[in-house]
């Protein structure tokens, strides 16, 4: 048996974590969280003295692992670490150039639980599927296994991490559940499309899976009657693409869960037979879906999202008949958009809006291993440095990024920062930074057209502290909120008993 700690920045559950945590215990592992700057992460390994340090990696916190494995190795602490996620899976060079020891590329079950194994009985872990090693100056670069492995056949994710960590996680309003991985499309801003590459490289298909609709229900009906859960949180990049599938789910649903949620869905896949069934099921209280772009022709061959203006209207005028509130993802900052483009992204959005829709704008980012990445860069809106991980580990292990005041400073860091994701589009191009002061009035441009020519001389001026406040407090209030169930309660408790405590 071995003793798997993993860490992390922020205080929310990480999906991927919940999910490794479940296989490793079923295999007889023992699996300890720490939340916190590297300082706590240190202390809390000097006490505990894991058998291996993981890390999944999302992007914007890239830089606190990274300081994280620096502040370990500088302590003196042999013990191995290893990180993991999509991040790490594009950017597996970074193992040669941080302290990290071991990295997982795709998925990580399998692969972490042989680890375990050959760290529990001392024996060579450097020939494992998935991993890459560093032993000495060496480097074992090792091929990816079969994508997906039978889903219904995993254990459920382990939500007792985080609940036993902290009290702030027993005052979340809602559960995440995933039903299944990967996604049939392959749009050019998706992880998965770049994930999907690197595994059909490797020889795996079948990208696409659900576990069946009553190994849902197992669980569902755990997480209602176990943890008191009143609100699902389904995080799938469409749980619609089944047709038969969410009909089904639907309808079980109905009869043994009985408990509101929320799902993901692509707007081609709303029909009146879905529409129909959301309206029969009466648990769903929001479909989110893409609209990404207001502009058809940027949107089918920029984003490779082949959905016309047309569809979009058609499917919000079925969730309309049937009185399902809908809310729509859109992106602001795209490398080649233009601020006219921008501006008919935002008229888009209020053209298909409904009286109760929910707007979720997103300042898009140059995530590593995405198309438009690789677009953005072609036609010189980003610097190929601001994306990829640095030569220099010193940049990217410290998150030194105080105030976003400096626009200089800004230029000149590294991707991987959660204060730069936020807040930053990362073109460096003048229109790149006219669009980005766009997206801080974004939800008032929405919803009050008649602010638009006040909005138009306001992004003339420099960005600062007032308009980003603006973002903030919109995007939270108007979005977020919404999107999460979030109840005003929530927000009184966590400044009365959790403050201090940083969250996503």
């Amino acid at each position: 048996m071995a003793n798997v700690l993993f860490a992390q920045e922020f205080y929310f559950p990480i999906q991927s974590i919940t999910r490794l945590s479940g296989y490793l215990k079923s295999k007889g592992h023992k699996v300890n969280l720490v939340i916190g700057n590297e300082e706590k992460v240190v202390r809390h390994i000097k006490q505990n003295k894991p058998d291996l340090i993981a890390f999944s990696v999302l992007t914007p916190y890239r830089n606190h692992m990274l300081a994280c494995a620096h502040a370990i190795k500088k302590a003196g602490i042999r013990t191995p670490i290893i990180a993991g996620g999509y991040d790490i899976t594009f950017l597996p060079q970074i193992l040669e150039h941080s302290d990290v020891d071991i990295i997982c590329r795709g998925e990580g079950e399998e692969p972490l639980d042989e680890l375990c194994n050959c760290l529990d009985t001392k024996s060579d872990y450097t020939q494992i599927s998935n991993l890459w090693v560093k032993a000495g100056n060496k480097i074992y670069k090792n091929k990816m296994r079969r994508w997906a492995m039978n889903l219904d056949e995993l254990p459920f994710d382990d939500r007792d991490i985080y609940l036993d960590y902290d009290s702030y996680f027993k005052i979340m309003p809602f559960m995440q559940v995933l039903v299944g991985r990967g996604c049939p499309y392959l749009c050019s801003y998706c992880f998965n499309h770049g994930y999907r590459k690197i595994y059909q490289a490797e020889g795996s298909s079948g990208y696409c899976k659900l576990r069946s609709v009553e190994k849902v229900m197992e669980e569902l009906s755990m997480l209602r009657d176990k943890y008191k859960t009143t609100f699902f949180f389904f995080n799938d990049s469409t749980l619609t693409y089944n047709k038969k599938w969410i009909l089904d789910f639907l309808k079980v649903y109905k009869e043994k869960i009985k408990v509101p949620f929320t799902i993901n869905a692509v707007i081609t896949e709303i029909d009146e037979d879905v529409g129909k069934a959301l309206q029969d099921n009466g648990y769903c209280k929001l479909v989110r879906f893409g609209l990404e772009t207001g502009n058809e022709e940027f949107r089918n061959t920029i984003l490779n999202k082949k959905i016309t203006n047309e569809d979009l209207i058609r499917g919000t005028n079925i969730l309309k008949k049937y009185n399902i509130r809908y809310s729509m993802a859109m992106m602001l900052g795209l490398p080649g958009e233009t601020l006219d483009l921008a501006w008919e992204t935002i008229e888009m959005a209020k053209k298909i809006s409904a009286k109760n829709s929910v707007h979720g704008v997103c300042i898009f980012k140059p995530f590593p291993g995405l198309d438009i990445t690789d677009y953005g860069i072609k036609i010189g809106q980003y610097r190929k440095e601001d994306v990829g991980a640095r030569e220099l580990p010193e940049v990217l292990k410290k998150n030194i990024v105080q105030t976003l005041d400096n626009e200089n400073e800004i230029k000149d860091l590294a991707l991987g920062s959660r204060n730069l994701c936020y807040f930053q589009n990362y073109r460096v191009d003048e229109e790149g930074h006219l669009i980005l002061k766009l997206s801080r009035f974004s939800h008032l441009a929405i919803r009050f057209p008649a602010l638009r020519p006040l909005i138009k001389n306001l992004i003339k001026y420099p960005d600062n502290f007032a308009y980003r406040f603006i973002w903030t407090a919109t995007e939270s209030m108007l979005n977020i909120r919404a999107h999460a169930n979030v109840p005003w309660s929530f927000f009184v408790k966590y400044y009365l008993f959790h403050a201090g405590k940083t969250i996503r």
